[in-house]
């Protein structure tokens, strides 16, 4: 199978699944799926990213240090709204690197606190930083604020069910550090 063909033949579930056991039956092809994720641009890199991102679920042992530093690289320096919101997606299951926490930390924050982003991400954002506050509880402090402007504003249901959830979890969090 080539990925590319494969990947632009047609935008659905039942194609990045395709795509997915392709390479789960065939690991060697998951570097040509980042590359393609990480360097490529417009759609293939955006349905790319939708594949990895149904990969994570099941398979998080695919991604090393390495790939995923590298996503947050890309995250840095791409401002296509489904690559962000496929990569933020992916931190809800898989560890943010340590030695890039602070960072990943920080494009977080600024995509929630940034109008234009996607409610997606915005979600996304909420579940992924908490993870890293479970093991830095004292960052509880910064997210909890911005969380709770979101539900303040109604950005959407989904942040406002999203945020209360987190918040639960975050308020217990704080109470330890």
């Amino acid at each position: 199978m080539n990925l590319s063909t494969q990947i632009l033949k047609e935008n659905s579930r039942k194609n990045w699944e395709a795509v997915g056991n392709f390479i789960i039956s065939n690991p060697e092809k998951f570097e040509e799926l980042m590359h393609l994720v990480i360097h490529e641009k417009g759609r293939l890199a955006r349905l790319a990213s939708q594949v990895m991102t149904n990969l994570a679920d099941e398979h998080p042992e695919f991604f090393s240090s390495k790939h995923l530093n590298d996503i947050i690289a890309l995250l840095q320096n791409t401002k296509d709204s489904s690559i962000v919101r496929n990569s933020i997606r992916l931190f809800q299951f898989i560890d943010v690197p340590e030695e890039n926490e602070g960072l990943f930390f920080e494009l977080g924050l600024k995509s929630m606190k940034l109008a234009e982003s996607p409610i997606a991400v915005k979600a996304f954002s909420m579940t992924a930083l908490r993870r890293i506050c479970e093991k830095y509880p004292e960052l509880s402090a910064e997210l909890i604020p911005q969380i709770e402007i979101l539900i303040e504003e109604k950005v959407s249901p989904a942040i406002v069910h999203r945020g209360k959830e987190e918040l639960k979890i975050l308020h217990k969090l704080a109470k330890k550090s």
